[in-house]
């Protein structure tokens, strides 16, 4: 359980499963308080349940991150809950499905990027306004190693996670002067629930032989990186990719 000179509140998005839930556990033991934020609300109060039972404090809230309604009314419980907001994991998306260029619609582009990007803008920016007030903040973002290498019948989220790299950047130049720092995570293959979804086991395992550790990563690995830029990293580095994994043929 925190003590009373832990650092103050961290608000996840996308924690009630996979690297959200990994980050929100990790924090919760560091952090004096923990918002857990997520579309599937029972999940989250899950996790916020298990952050209490450990002795830490936790509010979950239901979030649809390409609402911007939602997004706001977000901020707004999290600020009256706890007074602040001192850290965002923004770790909140989708994958998409599985579509050629050629054969791809219309509405799955848009509806992923309306997730996995304008989310990204919403909560960001939200949360940006009252970190920006207070003169000080840090901002993680979960990218991917697709919006840097591309990838096959998924260039809707390989395009969201680049856009969500450039963003960062942006982000990271303007609201410096606020005392507010901004980086991403490329956390590269992980054992998430979106992962077992979308891949096969054969799949999973062909990339676990290739990568240059022999294995891939699980929420926690990312967790650890999580907490090096909320507790502290992030206060002085601002504007950078961190990429855990070399690229993986």
């Amino acid at each position: 359980m925190p003590d009373a000179g832990s650092p103050g509140v961290a608000l996840v998005t996308g924690g009630a499963s996979g690297i959200g839930r990994g980050a929100a556990l990790e924090l919760a033991r560091h952090f004096r308080s923990v918002v857990v934020a997520d579309l599937a609300i029972a999940a989250a109060e899950g996790v916020a349940e298990e952050i209490r039972s450990a002795g830490g404090t936790a509010l979950a809230v239901a979030v649809d991150v390409g609402d911007e309604s939602e997004v706001t009314a977000m901020v707004d419980r999290a600020v009256a809950a706890f007074g602040q907001i001192d850290v965002l994991v923004h770790s909140a998306g989708v994958l998409g499905r599985r579509r050629p260029i050629l054969e791809m619609t219309d509405q799955e582009w848009r509806s992923l990027l309306d997730v996995n990007l304008s989310g990204t803008f919403y909560v960001s920016r939200a949360v940006g306004r009252h970190m920006a007030g207070r003169g000080s903040g840090t901002v993680i973002l979960l990218a991917s190693d697709r919006g840097v290498y591309g990838a096959r019948e998924k260039a809707h989220y390989a395009a969201s996670k680049g856009a969500v790299i450039a963003y960062m950047k942006s982000f990271a130049l303007e609201l410096g002067q606020y005392g507010v720092t901004c980086n991403a995570i490329n956390p590269g293959t992980t054992q998430t629930p979106g992962l077992e979804a979308d891949t096969s086991p054969e799949h999973r395992e062909a990339r676990a032989a290739s990568d240059p550790l022999g294995r891939i990563s699980t929420p926690d690995d990312i967790a650890k990186v999580v907490l090096f830029l909320a507790a502290g990293g992030g206060s002085f580095i601002t504007g950078q990719l961190f990429s855990t994994r070399m690229r993986v043929a």
